[in-house]
């Protein structure tokens, strides 16, 4: 029993010993994942992913993160990725946005110094309007009062924030409206499996008038199959990521072949389809040359309203 006892002693000395190490060193590898604007194409920014050493015991972010929370080292651990994102991005962003992850719980931290991250970006010639906070939402924050004095010292620095992993934490319209992020980024929960889900579909629906409501914009978080895209894209999402778009790497990856066919046939298919219609309008379905349906534009308008309050109430 010593020697077992023992054993997990040495092991647990030999694991700090290895993360300190990569403390000291900072040897924390960067890869972007591109955020794709699906109606231009374009990639409108990339967010910056830690990883560590590539044969270490932390080399997983999943690993690597927790690890640092639980021996009260996330500020630290955080401040050197921030640093090396930025480090690693010189040059590369050319007026795209930089998303940068920033647990809720660091602000809470006694070190926590907002003015160092405008002095990094000044050594590296980064704008700070280039720069988006994301703030994962599957931590509880305990004082918005507090919270959002620091961010709005961030805002005022010319930097934009976002509300990471929204739908999957604890209170993503308390968040959602306390803070008032410029991007709400939903979870991979959300957008998988979304287009066969009706519950789904209506949480991702009122997501995307909320964020009109508050000229915020929507980001479909993990997108892996074409289907995932093409359900975004109707439900009125305008940003979205995930592997089926391009897989996370440095340098910085290219949007896959399959997801620009995806782009380019949703975009015929838009232009021979699209309608306007005035909200005083008559909408009226016709099926070989026989009216099936007419219908004031206006009730559409008061029956999205409804499907809204009852996701509302949902949460």
């Amino acid at each position: 029993m010593n020697n077992v006892h023992t054993d997990f002693i040495s092991e647990k000395v030999s694991l700090k010993d290895e993360f300190m190490d990569i403390l000291r060193k900072k040897q924390l590898s960067i890869h972007f994942q591109p955020i794709v604007h699906f109606h231009s194409h374009q990639t409108y920014g990339f967010e910056a992913l830690s990883r560590g050493p590539l044969k270490s015991s932390f080399y997983s972010p999943s690993r690597l993160f927790p690890y640092a929370e639980k021996e009260g080292l996330l500020y630290t651990l955080e401040k050197i990725a921030r640093e090396r994102a930025f480090e690693e991005s010189k040059g590369i962003l050319q007026g795209k946005k930089l998303f940068i992850n920033l647990n809720s719980r660091v602000i809470y931290d006694s070190k926590f110094n907002p003015g160092h991250t405008i002095s990094l970006l000044q050594n590296y010639g980064i704008n700070p309007n280039n720069v988006v906070f994301e703030i994962t939402e599957r931590n509880a924050i305990h004082d918005f009062a507090a919270f959002r004095s620091v961010l709005n010292h961030y805002r005022e620095q010319g930097f934009q924030i976002a509300i990471d992993d929204a739908g999957a934490g604890y209170s993503s319209l308390q968040s959602i409206s306390e803070l008032m992020p410029d991007y709400i980024k939903v979870d991979r929960s959300l957008v998988s499996g979304s287009d066969p889900n009706e519950v789904k579909s209506n949480i991702l629906e009122a997501f995307v008038m909320f964020a009109k409501k508050m000229n915020s914009e929507i980001i479909a978080e993990g997108i892996e199959t074409e289907a995932e895209l093409q359900h975004v894209i109707q439900l009125g999402i305008d940003y979205g990521q995930g592997f089926f778009i391009a897989k996370p790497n440095n340098p910085i990856p290219s949007i896959t072949n399959s997801a620009q066919k995806c782009f380019d046939l949703l975009e015929r298919k838009s232009r021979s389809r699209s309608v306007t219609v005035d909200i005083s309008d008559e909408i009226i379905l016709i099926q070989n040359g026989i009216v099936i349906k007419r219908q004031p534009a206006r009730e559409l308008m008061d029956e999205s309203k409804i499907k809204l309050a009852k996701v509302v109430e949902a949460f």
